[in-house]
């Protein structure tokens, strides 16, 4: 990737892709099955996955690996048998594949990079440098596998944020994104531990962040409240990626119902706000990002 992802953050508006998960389970990921596992045994599918949202208009493709760092993986007995590396490698490879396949090189693909699945004492046993450790050999393997971008995302405590951006730091030099997930209490916007966003900008920041931002938890509507709050807090470029309404449960599985367009509609908004670049999380699928797609054209 000749392009700088840096420039372009600060130059235009940038499309994420949308959500994995629910892609997954229509193509028919059984329950007790581990998404990271299909990169290696149903590379195709997760291919036409990444080929959906490029066909939608997507300009930046996550890899299947949200939950592909060893500490996470080692919780399941089924994640025990895979190589968090191995995964990762060939995560990264399939979004490449997907890109060549559409034509589209001039595209970027973000290494994705999940909570880990442990909590920090006192609530759990993790610690800075189990953290440390296991973000960083995950990051080592998505730059193996060729990643343009680092995406730490979904992290409900700064402290791990902090960790996985610095493991990150200590085996590569190409940007980092890292987004937060936060949930809107009577007292305003926090994440699961009490993080606001305004310490987590300040603190990102100092850290060394790209790009900061949230995903996932909140709804489109209630995301927009949260962009303004972290664009008075710091010049840093911001992304966003908002839940496609609350889930409904029906036949045992999460169902999504806001439609495409008023999804798109919040996300106008949001850029209004101050966000340098969107996308979707839980519930999105390549319609939402081709509603955006559309507004932004329309925009230029």
């Amino acid at each position: 990737m000749d392009t700088d992802f840096r420039e372009i953050i600060n130059k235009r508006v940038v499309l994420f892709d949308g959500g994995m998960g629910s892609m997954l389970i229509a193509a028919g990921l059984g329950e007790g099955e581990i998404p990271e596992q299909w990169n290696l045994e149903r590379p195709d599918r997760i291919i036409a996955i990444h080929a959906a949202y490029l066909q939608a208009g997507a300009e930046v493709i996550q890899t299947n690996t949200f939950g592909a760092t060893g500490l996470k993986l080692g919780a399941s007995a089924a994640g025990k048998k895979l190589d968090p590396a191995g995964v990762n490698e060939a995560a990264a490879r399939l979004v490449r594949e997907a890109l060549e396949g559409e034509g589209a090189e001039d595209r970027f693909v973000a290494g994705d990079m999940g909570p880990c699945g442990e909590l920090f004492s006192p609530m759990g046993r993790l610690t800075p440098a189990m953290a440390r450790d296991t973000f960083r050999e995950q990051a080592r393997a998505l730059e193996r596998g060729g990643v343009d971008l680092f995406l730490i995302e979904t992290m409900y405590d700064l402290r791990e944020a902090v960790e996985a951006l610095r493991a990150v730091r200590e085996v590569s030099d190409k940007p980092a994104v890292v987004e937060l997930t936060f949930d809107l209490k009577s007292r305003g916007y926090f994440t699961l531990v009490g993080d606001t966003p305004r310490k987590a900008a300040a603190v990102l920041e100092a850290e060394g962040a790209d790009m900061i931002g949230a995903n996932c938890t909140l709804t489109s509507d209630k995301m927009i409240g949260l962009v303004s709050e972290f664009r008075d807090n710091t010049g840093l470029p911001l992304l966003f990626q908002p839940n496609a309404g609350h889930p409904e449960m029906e036949n045992g599985r999460a169902v999504y119902r806001q439609p495409p367009g008023d999804f798109a509609g919040d996300t106008a908004r949001m850029i209004e706000a101050g966000a340098n670049a969107v996308g979707g999380c839980c519930g999105t699928d390549p319609r939402f990002i081709r509603a955006i797609r559309d507004y932004l054209d329309g925009r230029k």
